[in-house]
C-alpha cells in the first residue's frame, strides 16, 4: 500500500506542476510545468539510480549512500526499496562500517529474496565479516553468493579476499585471476585486484609480480 501510495504521489505533483503552471501563465506555464514534472518523474525513475551508481563505482560512498537513501525514500516498488537499501549496506561495507551494514541488512530475510538479490545481501555480509576481521564467517557467506552468481566480479573479488585472509593464498590467486575472464573491470575494482593480487605474491615470496601489481594498481587508482 505504501509503494502505491508513493507512485500516486509522484504522479500527482508531477500533474500539480502541469496543473499550476497553466493557472499561473496559462498555455505557456502548462507546457514548462508539465516539462517540470515529467523531468522530476524521470529523475526519480531513471537519473538518480545512475547518478547514485555511478559515485559508487567512482569510490565516493558517502554521496552513493545519500543518493540511495533518497531513492528508498522515493521508491515506488519494495523491489526498488529493497535495491536501494542493499546498496547502502555496500556503502557502508565500502567505508568499513560493518556494524551499519548488518543494521540495514537486519530487517531482511535471505531466504524471501530473488538471487540476484540474495547474491548482493550475502556479498555484503561477506565484506562486513571481513572487516570484522572473520574472514573464515566471510567465505562461508560469499561461497553461498558465488553458487548463485558466480560470474559477478565483486562477488569473486570478495571471494578472492576472503580465501586471501583465510591463507589460502594459491585459491586466492586463482579467483583473483579469474575475474578479468569476462572482460575489462571498472577501474576502482581492478586497482582492488590488483592490490590483493600484489599481498597474495608477495605472501609467496614473488617480489617481482608482487612489484608490477602494485604499480598497475597505482595506475588503476589514480
Amino acid at each position: 500500500m505504501q509503494f502505491a501510495l508513493r507512485r500516486l504521489g509522484i504522479a500527482t505533483a508531477c500533474c500539480a506542476l502541469a496543473i499550476g503552471g497553466s493557472l499561473i501563465a496559462g498555455r505557456l506555464g502548462g507546457l514548462i510545468g508539465g516539462g517540470l514534472g515529467g523531468g522530476f518523474g524521470l529523475w526519480v525513475w531513471l537519473i538518480l539510480p545512475r547518478t547514485a551508481h555511478s559515485a559508487f563505482e567512482a569510490g565516493r560512498y558517502s554521496v552513493a549512500a545519500r543518493r540511495y537513501r533518497v531513492l528508498g525514500a522515493l521508491a515506488g516498488s519494495e523491489r526498488r526499496a529493497r535495491a536501494a537499501l542493499l546498496s547502502r549496506a555496500a556503502c557502508c561495507v565500502a567505508i568499513g562500517d560493518g556494524a551499519a551494514a548488518e543494521a540495514l541488512l537486519a530487517g531482511l530475510d535471505v531466504h524471501t529474496l530473488e538471487a540476484a538479490e540474495r547474491t548482493v545481501l550475502l556479498n555484503n555480509r561477506a565484506c562486513a565479516q571481513l572487516a570484522g576481521g572473520d574472514p573464515l564467517a566471510a567465505l562461508a557467506f560469499v561461497d553461498e553468493a558465488a553458487a548463485l552468481r558466480p560470474d559477478v566480479p565483486s562477488v569473486q573479488h570478495t571471494r578472492g579476499r576472503a580465501l586471501l585472509e583465510s591463507g589460502r593464498v594459491d585459491d586466492a590467486i586463482a579467483v583473483l585471476d579469474h575475474m578479468r575472464a569476462g572482460g575489462e573491470l571498472p577501474p576502482r575494482l581492478e586497482a582492488e585486484r590488483c592490490r590483493d593480487l600484489a599481498k597474495a605474491w608477495a605472501q609467496k615470496g614473488q617480489v617481482a609480480y608482487a612489484d608490477d601489481y602494485r604499480q598497475r594498481a597505482d595506475a588503476f587508482g589514480r
